[in-house]
C-alpha cells in the first residue's frame, strides 16, 4: 500500500470492512472517525470524537484535530489532516507519547466533571 497525501470523508452508520485507502470514514451515529494510517502501513486509525478528544469540520473539506499520532502501530507515524490534506509531523517520542495520554486522561476528566452524569439525567429525563 503507497502513502496517503490526501483523504475524502464519507459520512457512515458504521465502519465498512475492510476500510479503504484515502477514505476518512465518520459515524456521527458512534462519534468515530476512521481511516487507513497515511504512512500505507495498512494499520487502522480509530479516533472517538468528542469535545475531549478529537473533532471534525467539514466545509466541504474534511479536517481531523488534534494530530493524529500512531503511537501504537509499528509505524509510529503522526500527522494533521486539514481540509483534506495529510500535513507530516516528527514521530512523537516515549516521553511526548506519555505526556499527550496524560493530557487526554485529563482533558476527559475534566470534560466529565464540567457535565455531571445528573445534569444528563435531567436533559434526557431518563433513569440510568
Amino acid at each position: 500500500m503507497s502513502p496517503t497525501d490526501r483523504y475524502i470523508v464519507r459520512f457512515v452508520e458504521s465502519f465498512p470492512t475492510p476500510l479503504e485507502p484515502a477514505i476518512l470514514y465518520v459515524s456521527v451515529a458512534y462519534s468515530t472517525a476512521g481511516h487507513l494510517c497515511a504512512c500505507g502501513c495498512g494499520g487502522e486509525v480509530v479516533t472517538k470524537l468528542s469535545p475531549a478528544r478529537w473533532r471534525v469540520s467539514f466545509d466541504g473539506e474534511i479536517s481531523l484535530s488534534p494530530s493524529v499520532a500512531a503511537t501504537a502501530l509499528p509505524c509510529n507515524s503522526h500527522y494533521f489532516i486539514t481540509r483534506g490534506e495529510v500535513d507530516w509531523r516528527r514521530p512523537l517520542s516515549e516521553l511526548q507519547t506519555n505526556r499527550a495520554q496524560i493530557a487526554d486522561r485529563r482533558a476527559i476528566n475534566d470534560h466529565r466533571a464540567a457535565f455531571p452524569r445528573q445534569w444528563w439525567k435531567r436533559l434526557f429525563h431518563r433513569r440510568w
